[in-house]
């Protein structure tokens, strides 16, 4: 019973110390402000922030929140966080590039393939050892046909999706980050 009561009272204080780092935000997102007008960037949207200073300093990734004075963004495919400073921020990106969609694509294009190729292992050859290679063999060659056309299919969802993003720059006279 000790050991419980201690752990519970030292996990409230790491808690409890840890909360002040959490700025008082709405839950749904990140809001922008420019002449009146509002923008909510929500949650777990695909941003690209880029520094003030040097704009070619982008970080791209999953907007996850704010702290008192930065922007939590998790890259793709990483396990940690970057806490982009306020003050740093030259403008946010919203919407996925190109290339994330066209990359989407060719995943797609790469998932038919596989596809077609167990579909003929198991249903044309009753899963023969024969079957093995006839699967890889037209697997291999849909590929041929199924991921350009991924990429072409990705590449067309995001000239669709283009008109979607949009770029607020920060600073004085532009958008203002309110917390």
């Amino acid at each position: 019973m000790k050991r419980y009561t201690i752990g519970l009272i030292t996990g409230i204080l790491l808690t409890a110390s840890a909360l002040p780092l959490i700025a008082q935000e709405d839950a749904s997102g990140l809001t922008l402000e420019k002449d009146g007008e509002q923008v909510l960037i929500p949650l777990g949207e695909w941003v690209a922030v880029s520094s003030a200073y040097d704009p070619s300093n982008t970080v791209r990734g999953i907007y996850l929140g704010m702290t008192v004075d930065a922007l939590r963004i998790q890259e793709k495919g990483e396990s940690f966080e970057w806490d982009i400073p306020i003050d740093k921020i030259g403008s946010i990106f919203t919407g996925k590039s190109t290339k994330e969609y066209v990359q989407g694509g060719i995943k797609d294009g790469c998932l038919v393939s596989v596809g077609i190729g167990v579909f003929t292992f198991i249903v044309l050859t009753g899963g023969s050892p024969v079957g093995i290679i006839w699967g890889g063999v037209f697997g291999l060659y849909s590929s041929f046909i199924t991921v350009p056309a991924g990429a072409l299919s990705g590449f067309s969802e995001a000239k669709a999706a283009e008109g979607n993003a949009a770029e607020y720059v920060i600073g004085d006279g532009e958008w203002v980050i309110v917390k």
